[in-house]
């Protein structure tokens, strides 16, 4: 297959730059501890593995949790993880009728994948198929009670857990569900990272809460855990912060699994774009002239690219496997590509995890995956029954700019799991739910979070949430409303999601969802947008009561479109802006990690090279319009002050690149943290200056922040000369040009060689005279938050309404008036963008005075 494969890149003028041989390895086998040969499951167990050996981890593992202890296993993909928590289940099922096992997968495909393995261990067992069931988005609410009621194995996605077994504790079915759970398996726990794993962590300490509450004065059952995963750093750490229990581990040194060869290839070609999207279709469309009976699946990091090379691929045998598909659709094309109906799947991150195709032999990654997390992943999906083949395609540059080659790239050890657990906005949302949870199970408010470890500064968030909150809180509690476990989803914080319909709205029918953040670049007003290959015309934005709705029709023409975004940035380098401790200044710059605020906006689409602007297209439709996205985050602020440093491309190149080397170091999602270069402005004492074109700001794209860009402030000279390392390594066609390279290592230098004291510019309390109040001036462009959703409005006046001196309101422009103006308590504003100012108002009088700029301290850098 290998020549095949060379002879094929020979073809198409593709140069094979670099090629890794991953060696076999053979098994190494180990007796079964007596615990399981002689226990509960000895009939099947011994049925199975009549010698009473396993693979020498999986022994060790099986010892472990016979013990009695918590288990993380963290051995490489295909190595029989799965075996170890089948069999230990059996184990504590097998003759206690009343025992419960529930099982966690991050991924619905993976659920998928592994519900079937179950269910034949589970008849083995002697069990029956029924004790094991699966609950997802299609299984309907009586049938998800009969499944808790009744299977003794119940698997699901934290997502299901989080926003229907967790909201349904006041249910008899799902209490008597959680008081028999003697087993939580968490499968391929690396995933738990991020935005998705800190939420989990607070669910399964909520998990563990509900079942102590429920225990109480009956004879408690101990719930044990196990863990799995094939690419993760320091294991045990990350399983007490994702749990607050402690852990034993099976690692990748004790390993027994045998292994095939396997070869990677590094194959120069575009890797983004519609470049490289025709490239690897075309890869892909010659696969059919192969001998043999050829597999494949090939990674694509674009859902919507994914339907674009699926589509011009045109085999009849390749689909697309992306998330936001209906359940229906994604189970049809698992079982095709299980049942081998399929030649090839082109998908995202989606099938990245455990599912296990045995006869896939080639696998394709569209340029450098994310992480090497990821890249272990998506290597492990090929080659389990024989000899495979992993090709990235990527340009000849596309390791060596990070300073390293590929077969250094695959030695490295995979990056830690990193989890923001004191994120107080996540804190919150949390606490929300947990609160709810608490008096659905009739306990008083006090005993909310004690008995199990949480993390520090909790307790106090979980107080504020039944009451009292601060103002910072206003948006996230919103968002919540009355029903935080469906409005705060796991995977995403403070963002709305919109559900795609097809038809009107009487009679649509739902085809997926995803997030806001996904929605303003994927399917905004007038964009063609590509479903199971389907062409779609996005055709409006509904705000409903229940939910967002984004309408669809079918469309003849599948031209693509491309969003017009325009984002700005707001800095806030007060002494209340800058993280305390968080900055360096000196005569030549500063870097600090600061607050700041983001607005994103789509602003029209183009197709091809003409543009289509919606308030040029609004008049004859009025449901194209803009959209946008307006959070509050933190991030890392950069000034330079030379002058090499305020051209746009030298400022773009180098930000762009301290964000992709932090994103890789740091395995962050490439969704969750963004950088600018351009349209910066710095908060001065409530009034905005502006352009600022010396700076540049890397950030969380995450409400709140999670501060996930600390690492670049702790860290930046290490970036600034990986940087350089990798522009001498590519010869001058790294992440940044090599003269840039050097500029900023020795601004850096500089910088650190003459510090002085800077913690932020003083601010004094806003000296406004007595009479008078600080208000948004007529005219300014703001955002109001409607049912959770930002919409952007121009404000008329301010009015003071009610008793006293009564509530701060203001009027504004509402295109759903008849009289075209609306009321808007005040702190139902948010400031976005650059088009707001502030203005002094005398309610007595109606007077208004501008803001003097000597009447604000001195913001300057």
């Amino acid at each position: 297959m290998l020549d095949e494969i060379r002879s094929l890149f020979a073809d198409l003028g593709r140069d094979v730059c670099d090629v890794v041989e991953v060696a076999p390895r053979t098994e190494v086998r180990s007796r079964l501890p007596m615990s399981i040969l002689s226990g509960p499951a000895a009939g099947v167990v011994n049925s199975e593995y009549p010698d009473g050996t396993v693979w020498a981890h999986q022994a060790k593992a099986l010892e472990i949790l016979g013990d009695g202890d918590n288990l993380v296993m963290s051995t490489g993909t295909a190595s029989g993880k799965s075996l170890v928590f089948q069999l230990f289940a059996l184990h504590k099922l097998i003759g206690a009728q009343e025992n419960r096992v529930l099982v966690l997968y991050p991924l619905r495909a993976l659920a998928n994948d592994q519900e079937i393995s179950w269910k034949n261990l589970a008849r083995k067992a002697g069990l029956g198929a029924s004790a094991v069931d699966r609950i997802y988005g299609g299984v309907s609410m009586e049938e998800r009670e009969r499944i808790v009621n009744q299977a003794r194995i119940v698997l699901m996605t934290p997502d299901v857990c989080h926003a229907w077994l967790m909201r349904k504790l006041d249910d008899v079915n799902v209490q008597q569900f959680i008081k028999s759970l003697v087993l939580l398996v968490l499968d391929e726990a690396h995933v738990y990272e991020s935005v998705f794993g800190s939420n989990t962590a607070y669910l399964i300490r909520r998990l563990l809460t509900a079942k102590r509450r429920l225990q109480r004065g009956e004879r408690a059952r101990r719930l044990q855990m196990i863990a799995s995963t094939a690419t993760i750093e320091n294991p045990v750490q990350h399983m007490m912060q994702l749990t607050g229990a402690e852990f034993s581990v099976v690692d990748e040194s004790q390993n027994g699994a045998p292994r095939s060869s396997r070869h990677i290839l590094h194959v120069e070609g575009p890797d983004s774009g519609a470049d490289g999207e025709r490239a690897i279709g075309e890869i892909l469309s010659r696969i059919g002239q192969f001998g043999g009976s050829r597999r494949f699946i090939a990674f694509v990091d674009s859902r919507q690219g994914v339907e674009r090379i699926t589509r011009s691929v045109d085999m009849g045998t390749v689909k697309p496997y992306r998330s936001g598909y209906e359940g229906r659709d994604r189970v049809a094309i698992e079982r095709a590509l299980r049942q081998g109906e399929l030649a090839g799947v082109v998908a995202t991150s989606a099938l990245e995890l455990g599912i296990d195709i045995a006869d896939m032999d080639m696998g394709f990654n569209l340029g450098v995956p994310q992480s090497r997390k990821a890249f272990r992943q998506r290597l492990g999906r090929i080659g389990r029954r024989g000899p495979g083949v992993f090709i990235v395609l990527a340009p000849k540059n596309a390791f060596t700019k990070y300073g390293y080659y590929l077969s250094e790239y695959y030695a490295q050890s995979v990056e830690p799991s990193y989890l923001y657990l004191g994120n107080r906005f996540l804190q919150f949302a949390q606490a929300r739910c947990l609160t709810d949870e608490t008096e659905a199970l009739g306990s008083s408010p006090s005993e909310a979070t004690t008995g199990v470890v949480w993390p520090e500064g909790f307790p106090e968030v979980q107080r504020f949430a039944r009451s009292g909150y601060p103002r910072e809180f206003d948006k996230i509690a919103q968002i919540g409303g009355d029903g935080p476990h469906w409005n705060y989803p796991l995977r995403q914080l403070g963002e709305t999601k919109v559900v795609l319909q097809e038809g009107g709205r009487e009679f649509g029918s739902e085809i997926g969802d995803m997030s806001y953040h996904q929605a303003i670049r994927e399917a905004y007003p007038g964009a063609t947008y590509l479903h199971m290959t389907n062409p779609y015309k996005v055709t409006q934005w509904e705000q409903g009561f229940y939910k967002n709705l984004i309408h669809i029709r079918k469309s003849r023409s599948p031209a693509p479109t491309r969003p017009i975004l325009r984002k700005s940035v707001t800095i806030d380098l007060s002494i209340d802006g800058i993280i305390p401790g968080r900055a360096l200044k000196s005569n030549s710059g500063l870097i600090a990690e600061a607050h700041i605020q983001v607005n994103e906006a789509v602003e029209g689409f183009a197709v091809g090279g003409t543009q289509f602007l919606y308030r040029d297209m609004r008049a004859n439709d009025p449901n194209m319009r803009r959209k946008q996205r307006d959070f509050r985050t933190t991030g890392v602020v950069i000034q330079i002050e030379e002058d090499w440093f305020t051209e746009s491309v030298i400022r773009r190149e180098i930000v762009e690149g301290l964000r992709d080397l932090l994103a890789r170091d740091r395995s962050i999602a490439p969704q969750d943290i963004d950088s600018a270069h351009t349209n910066i402005a710095l908060l001065k004492g409530g009034s905005l200056i502006r352009p600022i074109k010396d700076v540049v700001v890397v950030y969380d794209s995450v409400y709140g922040g999670l501060r996930l860009t600390e690492m670049l402030f702790d860290a930046f000279g290490g970036y600034a000369q990986q940087l350089a390392a990798g522009a001498a390594l590519s010869g001058g066609e790294g992440l940044v040009s090599q003269d840039s390279a050097i500029q900023l290592a020795d601004w850096y230098s500089r910088l650190l060689n003459s510090l002085h004291d800077y913690g932020g510019e003083q601010t004094s309390s806003d000296q406004v005279p007595e009479g008078w109040l600080r208000v948004f001036k007529p005219g300014s462009i703001v955002g109001l938050y409607v049912r959770g959703e930002l919409v952007e409005r121009e404000l008329i006046s301010p009015r003071l309404m009610g008793d006293g001196d009564g509530a701060l309101f203001y009027s504004y422009k509402d295109p759903r008036m008849t009289n075209g103006n609306a009321y808007t308590p005040a702190e139902n504003v948010e400031p976005v963008g650059h088009d707001w100012d502030w203005i002094l108002w005398n309610p007595e009088t109606g007077e208004m005075a501008e803001l003097e700029e000597g009447e604000w301290p001195d913001m300057s850098l």
